[in-house]
């Protein structure tokens, strides 16, 4: 697929057919996030891809996944480089790079973010994460019901500016 087509194809998915994702496709989705930028190449993030139904069934339950039959996790070291901390941006880069290839391979995704700090203790726990690491967010994965219509954006030209605002 092409990269234009892919990034105009991007929705947040959030309705799942009950058909397994292809653990080999989840591996190309990983290793895309893998080849996302890092700040001073630290490479401070590992990935959990859930695909057995059980763990999933528990993400379920702490409203992570929502019917998908799949999901990526990242986990993150929040330490920082010599030039300040950038694992949150990091994390961010990855997780568009593995949406994006979600996309090509056919899927639906969705990130979810905003629910995870407050549940990861729980997170932590059944992902069997480490105290000095940090879930950061996830993938919910699988083959879409349906695809979302484009959501309203703003017009180009009034919220892009060459070399000066309001340039």
């Amino acid at each position: 697929m092409d990269l234009y087509d892919a990034i105009n194809a991007r929705r947040s998915v959030r309705s799942y057919t009950s058909d397994p994702v292809d653990r080999e496709a989840l591996k190309r989705i990983v290793q895309a996030g893998i080849e996302a930028p890092t700040g001073c190449n630290m490479q401070l993030r590992q990935f959990i891809v859930v695909d057995d139904a059980a763990v999933i069934d528990q993400l379920a339950e702490l409203d992570m996944t929502k019917g998908a039959s799949a999901a990526v996790v990242i986990v993150m070291d929040p330490q920082g480089t010599p030039y300040g901390e950038f694992w949150v941006q990091d994390a961010s880069a990855t997780m568009e790079n593995m949406l994006l290839a979600a996309v090509a391979e056919g899927l639906g995704a969705c990130w979810v973010e905003g629910q995870v700090t407050p549940k990861e203790p729980e997170l932590r726990k059944v992902l069997h994460v480490p105290e000095n690491l940090r879930v950061w967010s996830i993938m919910a994965v699988g083959h879409p019901t349906k695809h979302p219509s484009r959501p309203p954006k703003p017009e180009f030209d009034k919220i892009v500016h060459f070399n000066v605002f309001g340039g």
